[in-house]
């Protein structure tokens, strides 16, 4: 059962790999934009044309905001998924002992079948 300090937090690691996704979606369409602006064949002659560079104020986000974005998220996701497995294994009294005891009787029981 989660409480609601969990949900919440669930939550927001859910709008955090959101908004990671939407930051890489839009680095991705900028470079496809400027991948197509390459390949327009140059114009004749000098003329003063329309500046190339972003209107201001209206700054895309950068690929490193992207990536620290998806960084962000995917630590949260894991954060969240090492408190799950804290959870279970206390709920199901999974201790460093029981797991070394089924291991040992695990690699027991291969040993014998390779023997035989």
């Amino acid at each position: 059962m989660r409480s609601d300090v969990d949900r919440v937090r669930a939550a927001e690691e859910k709008e955090a790999a959101r908004h990671a996704e939407e930051l890489l979606a839009e680095v991705e369409a900028e470079k496809r934009a400027k991948g197509k602006k390459g390949k327009k064949k140059k114009k004749k002659g000098g003329g003063a044309g329309p500046s190339q560079e972003p209107e201001e104020g209206a700054e895309a986000p950068s690929e490193a905001d992207a990536a620290e974005a998806a960084k962000k998220a995917e630590e949260a996701r894991l954060l969240l998924l090492l408190e799950t497995l804290t959870e279970e294994r206390m709920r199901f009294g999974i201790t460093a002992e029981t797991s070394a005891r089924r291991a040992s009787g695990a690699a027991a029981r291969a040993r014998v079948r390779e023997a035989a």
